[in-house]
């Protein structure tokens, strides 16, 4: 045998075959990750992978997370939301005493519409502080009666 495969390809025509190898393994890798649930994300590790190397969270979070409650460590759990991101709710939350809807979240830089979307199964904006009903339903029942 003359040469790597038999001699069937010259040198640059093996170097595009393990080209495309290469980048048919690494895009397949990028997808899988993106799949991953965030859901997930504080679950087992798999045994391929240095346990002490990953940052997990110390507890699960209960799904979904209220923006207006949780800790910045909390929101990093949020697709889309890293450290920056986290304080920055944090920020806008004390700033307005909360928020009332997650759209208030297109405020924060870097949460744009798409963001948004990504977060929505997974957050939620509960009762601003002091226990204030946002969704208008206390205002009426407390509005005064017929």
């Amino acid at each position: 045998m003359a040469g790597w495969m038999g001699g069937l390809f010259t040198r640059d025509e093996r170097a595009v075959v393990v080209f495309i190898a290469v980048s048919l393994t690494v895009g397949s890798l990028v997808m899988a990750a993106r799949r991953v649930d965030p859901r997930n994300a504080a679950g087992e590790v798999p045994a391929a992978v240095d346990s002490a190397a990953v940052a997990r969270p110390a507890e699960t979070p209960e799904w979904p997370i209220d923006v207006n409650r949780a800790s910045a460590d909390e929101l990093v759990a949020l697709p889309g939301v890293g450290p920056a991101r986290a304080e920055a709710i944090v920020a806008l939350r004390e700033s307005r005493g909360g928020v009332g809807s997650l759209d208030e979240l297109l405020d924060v830089k870097g949460i744009g519409p798409k963001t948004l979307e990504r977060l929505r199964p997974f957050a939620v904006a509960g009762p601003r502080e002091g226990g204030v009903d946002t969704s208008g339903e206390r205002a009426q029942e407390t509005g005064g009666g017929d």
